[in-house]
């Protein structure tokens, strides 16, 4: 697997990973994390496409934008630009969570350059709940002299495995029962901290985006995973009785690593390219 960087127009640098031939193949990746949390999934896909997987902006090894945005049109911005700078006629997109709705943006924006979309962790979210979520689910982990926000940040990414939202441990909220793996935990804290006090940037804006309408405007073919282990299936539901257009379809994957894999590239075959 390959590791580099795109120097945009404004002397920012987008970082990516790179493996695999075959038709291009874009992937973007959840809040806070960067490229590194889809290595499983770049390796998998590689002996059928070329794969290249952004770190957005202000996460992973990626320059954060200049300044903080109203909406997600900055980052699709830079995505438009990294497109041009790879050179290639169509591309394949995969987003999963934040990624999901750059995708769902980038897709809106650049028709002509997108031959299918696949979508991971796509949610509808009343106003209410939105607002009730939002309020809670981001707190301040700006670095304090007794590492307070350390144990912040592993309390976070240990929940976020467990419940959604993670700050509620009702039973209710509850989304899995086993505890995830330590590694998982581990490399979910670092991406926090590595992102810094700002690590909301996007997340904010993307749940902001959650809405049918917005996913309804995207006039590309357009795949929408059902994963029975995913963390959002739930509020992911909520889109397959949203009255969304014959160009966006919905692909249910058992529980289970290798069946969403399987899963995932056979949604990415059945697009024409």
């Amino acid at each position: 697997m390959f590791r580099g960087y795109l120097t945009l127009g404004s002397g920012r640098q987008v970082h990516y990973r790179r493996s695999g031939t075959g038709f291009p193949l874009v992937m973007l990746h959840p809040s806070p994390l960067s490229s590194a949390f889809l290595e499983p999934l770049i390796r998998f896909l590689a002996d059928d496409f070329d794969v290249i997987a952004l770190d957005t902006p202000g996460y992973g090894d990626s320059d954060p934008l200049p300044a903080a945005a109203d909406n997600l049109e900055p980052y699709v911005a830079v995505i438009g630009e990294v497109l041009a700078q790879l050179g290639d006629n169509r591309f394949l997109l995969y987003g999963n969570a934040t990624g999901a709705q750059l995708a769902v943006e980038s897709a809106k924006l650049f028709p002509q350059v997108v031959a299918g979309v696949v979508l991971e962790n796509a949610a509808a979210f009343s106003d209410i709940e939105r607002e009730e979520i939002m309020d809670g689910y981001f707190p301040d982990l700006t670095p304090q002299e007794d590492g307070s926000h350390i144990e912040l940040a592993w309390k976070i990414a240990r929940q976020t495995f467990q419940y959604f939202p993670w700050y509620d441990t009702s039973d209710a909220a509850r989304i899995a029962d086993a505890e995830p793996p330590r590694a998982l935990v581990e490399a979910t804290v670092n991406a926090y901290l590595k992102a810094g006090p700002d690590y909301a940037r996007a997340y904010r804006l993307a749940f902001a985006n959650e809405r049918p309408e917005q996913l309804a405007a995207v006039t590309v073919p357009t795949r929408v995973m059902m994963w029975q282990d995913a963390l959002l299936l739930a509020y992911g539901e909520r889109l397959r009785h949203a009255g969304l257009p014959k160009n966006i379809e919905f692909v249910d994957a058992a529980e289970g690593i290798e069946a969403r894999y399987i899963a995932l590239r056979e949604a990415f075959l059945s697009f024409e390219r």
